[in-house]
């Protein structure tokens, strides 16, 4: 939202709101402003119980959009942790129409949607398939499908030819495959890459190495769950494990110290890439997250009524994400031997960072005023 309202862009405000709806949210507001470096959008907080909105969702389960006359236009866009940088691509095709006085578009990137009618030439069954926005064009959108025979692949569709539908957040198919916004983390060239980096019929377009982190593109899709050939050497970038285990203090010693264990158990892993030191990865953030969660118990942080409003659940569902990511690439290995994809683990130590960054930093403030140790 900084970087939007810095922008000019568009002719609106941006708030930001915490909702913990006690004394702690001043703090964790500062703390927001601070690490996200708030400068022009408003920064506020709500710091009683009985001021707390009766309807709204966490930023990170989308945003809320209005008009100049305060009418709601949008009740929630799609959420960051299912669609990733989608997310943002959805707010701002909804602001391009707001902002210009336009009709709200069919279907934005980031909503999920459903083939209608099909291209001439293309197999009947296509009809009927799900998928996702990716982009949109003058008159075409380019659509990633997530099931059918062209599952993981994506095409430059007529916008009258795909229609939105109200996607479940809860499905584990959406956010288990080809995230949108994200990597190719089980299948085929699919909406979680660059546009160009397929050809209009969903096939690869480009060399080895565009689909995904070191993912190779074998015809038409990417190999081994969009990564490189598992059985061939491969080395985390030493930069890139740097720069992500180079983590933010949460201000709680236990949580501090769990998350240095993660990060030797990262180091371990670059070191072998090892199936078995993947094993322990996992063992340490699933131990760690249930410590943390255990804490926001203990000390009820983020717990709110409504559930789209509680900052633990959010933080959770994270948690779920991440380590259904860990679960999945121990699968294929068990199921294919050989050493852990490069590019899977950088992936994931860029999600664990970034969650410390973005997720953790929020209860440092409110849980180590209340004594966590």
């Amino acid at each position: 939202m900084n970087k939007w309202a810095a922008a000019e862009k568009y002719d609106c405000n941006f708030l930001c709101i915490c909702v913990l709806g006690d004394r702690s949210a001043v703090g964790l507001s500062k703390e927001m402003s601070s690490q996200m470096k708030l400068t022009h959008c408003v920064n506020a907080y709500v710091a009683n119980q009985q001021d707390m909105p009766s309807y709204g969702q966490l930023g990170c389960q989308g945003f809320i959009i209005l008009d100049k006359e305060h009418n709601v236009v949008c009740e929630s866009t799609s959420p960051f942790m299912q669609f990733r940088a989608l997310a943002f691509d959805h707010v701002e095709a909804l602001l391009d129409s707001v902002c210009a006085g336009k009709p709200l578009p069919e279907i934005c990137p980031g909503e999920s949607g459903v083939l209608v009618d099909i291209p001439e030439g293309a197999p009947a069954k296509l009809k009927g398939a799900r998928g996702v926005c990716v982009k949109l064009h003058e008159n075409t959108v380019d659509f990633g499908f997530m099931d059918g025979p062209m599952r993981g692949k994506m095409m430059e569709l007529p916008k009258h030819m795909v229609q939105r539908v109200k996607e479940d957040s809860d499905d584990e198919e959406m956010g288990g495959s080809c995230q949108p916004g994200g990597a190719c983390g089980q299948g085929s060239c699919g909406p979680g890459i660059d546009t160009s980096a397929c050809s209009k019929d969903g096939s690869c377009a480009k060399p080895a190495g565009s689909c995904g982190p070191g993912g190779s593109c074998e015809t038409g899709s990417c190999g081994n769950g969009g990564y490189k050939d598992a059985s061939a050497p491969q080395k985390v970038d030493g930069a890139v494990l740097d720069k992500c285990l180079d983590l933010v203090s949460v201000k709680v010693p236990s949580m501090d110290a769990e998350h240095a264990e993660i990060a030797d158990a990262f180091r371990a892993l670059a070191e072998t890439m090892s199936a078995d030191a993947l094993e322990e990865v996992l063992k340490c953030m699933t131990e760690h997250f249930e410590h943390e969660e255990a804490l926001f118990k203990e000390f009820e942080f983020g717990v709110h009524v409504n559930e789209k409003l509680s900052a633990a659940k959010s933080h959770a569902d994270d948690h779920k994400r991440i380590l259904g990511q860990v679960h999945r690439q121990l699968v294929k290995l068990q199921m294919a031997p050989g050493a852990v994809p490069a590019g899977f683990v950088e992936e994931l130590l860029q999600d664990f960072h970034e969650h410390t960054s973005r997720y953790d930093v929020q209860y440092a403030e409110p849980l180590s005023q209340k004594g966590a140790k």
